[in-house]
C-alpha cells in the first residue's frame, strides 16, 4: 500500500468515527493528515527526481560506452588497467607550502610544469 493510500485509509477511519463534538480532536486529525499529505508529496518529488536522474545516469553511460568504445567496461566501472592509480609504489606524497596538508598524487599523471591543487586549501603549487 502506497503512502498515499495509508494516508486516505487514515482519512476514512477518522471520519468514520464521527468526532464532530470535539472540534480540538477534530483540528489535531485534520493537522496530522496535512503533515501526512506533504510528507506524501514531498516523497513523490524525491521519487521522481530519482527516476530522472537514473536515466540521466544511463545516458552518460551510453555517452561513454561510445566514447570508449566498449559498453562492458563502463558498465563493470573502471577495469584495473585503466586505473593510473593502481600501482601504490608510484603515487607520492608532498605537503603543501600553504597549509602543510599532505596531498597524494600520481606523477605520470601530471605533467612536469603542471601545478597541483591541494586538496585542502585548493592553492596551487609545484610538484
Amino acid at each position: 500500500m502506497s503512502a498515499r493510500e495509508k494516508i486516505a485509509y487514515l482519512r476514512g477511519l477518522i471520519e468514520g468515527q464521527n468526532i464532530t463534538e470535539n472540534v480540538g480532536l477534530s483540528k489535531f486529525h485534520e493537522a496530522l493528515l496535512g503533515a501526512l499529505d506533504s510528507i506524501a508529496e514531498e516523497l513523490d518529488d524525491v521519487a521522481a527526481e530519482q527516476e530522472d536522474m537514473r536515466e540521466y545516469i544511463e545516458d552518460l553511460e551510453d555517452e561513454m560506452a561510445a566514447i570508449m568504445g566498449d559498453e562492458s567496461e563502463i558498465d563493470g566501472g573502471i577495469s584495473d588497467s585503466d586505473d593510473p592509480f593502481d600501482d601504490e609504489e608510484e603515487i607520492e606524497r608532498i605537503t603543501c607550502p600553504s597549509c602543510q596538508g599532505d596531498t597524494y598524487y600520481h606523477p605520470d599523471a601530471f605533467d612536469e610544469d603542471e601545478d597541483l591543487i591541494c586538496r585542502h586549501c585548493s592553492k596551487p603549487f609545484k610538484q
